[in-house]
């Protein structure tokens, strides 16, 4: 059994008074909505601490199976992978701080990764331009066979 002793009127002291709310006091809402705020920012960046986490793995691997295996199709996965982390990189900035301008580092940043992006993408072209060849030729020798079988 809890006792409150408030609830008997002769434990009350006398010299308590009732006193006026301040101002401060009376924005308490405000206040709990700027801790709210701070408290949805926070999680939103750890989120994005996670996704950044994971994106850079795949990025990471697929780069690894790029350099294994030289293809479009990786370089394609690769590509958008890193496009991917560019996103969450510039979603991290614009929430982290709103009044600085990252923008101009992460383009920087952004362009130097498409310049060799594009780097890679014509590397690839000149190492596969054979093996393209190749396939365009049995591709029309199966083409003209199909002619004749027709």
């Amino acid at each position: 059994m809890r006792i409150n002793p408030l609830e008997d009127g002769s434990l009350r002291s006398s010299n308590v008074k009732k006193k006026k709310k301040s101002k401060k006091s009376q924005k308490i809402g405000s206040g709990f909505q700027e801790g709210f705020i701070e408290t949805l920012e926070d999680v939103q960046i750890s989120d994005l601490e996670r996704a950044l986490q994971a994106t850079i793995k795949e990025v990471v691997d697929l780069g690894n199976n790029l350099i294994r295996s030289p293809t479009t199709q990786n370089f394609h996965k690769y590509r958008e992978a890193v496009k991917s982390f560019l996103k969450l990189i510039e979603k991290r900035l614009y929430i982290v701080d709103k009044n600085f301008s990252p923008q101009e580092g992460l383009y920087m940043v952004a362009r130097e990764v498409d310049e060799n992006l594009q780097q890679i993408a014509e590397s690839l072209i000149d190492v596969e331009k054979s093996a393209l060849n190749l396939s365009a030729k049995v591709e029309t020798i199966y083409g003209l066979l199909m002619d004749l079988y027709r």
